[in-house]
C-alpha cells in the first residue's frame, strides 16, 4: 500500500480521465518510466521530433544571443 496526498490523487485520478485510462495503469506506467523501463519505438520518438520541429524558427544567431544577454546583465 502507498500514500498519496489527496492533491496530488486528484491531479491523477484528471489525468488519468483525460487519458481515457485507469489510476493504475498511468501509476503503472509512471513507474515503468522512472525506472527506465521503458523503451520508445523509432517511430514514436521521430513522430515526437517531427512536432517539437514544427514550431522551430530556424538557424539562430549565437553571437546576436550572446551580446543581447551580455547587455541584459550590465
Amino acid at each position: 500500500m502507498i500514500s498519496i496526498p489527496d492533491a496530488l490523487l486528484g491531479m491523477l485520478d484528471a489525468e488519468a480521465e483525460r487519458r481515457r485510462t485507469s489510476r493504475s495503469a498511468l501509476l503503472q506506467n509512471a513507474a515503468r518510466r522512472e525506472l527506465g523501463l521503458v523503451q520508445r519505438s523509432r517511430d514514436s520518438l521521430l513522430a515526437d521530433l517531427d512536432e517539437l520541429s514544427r514550431d522551430w524558427a530556424g538557424p539562430v544567431d549565437v553571437v546576436a544571443l550572446i551580446r543581447a544577454d551580455r547587455e541584459r546583465e550590465i
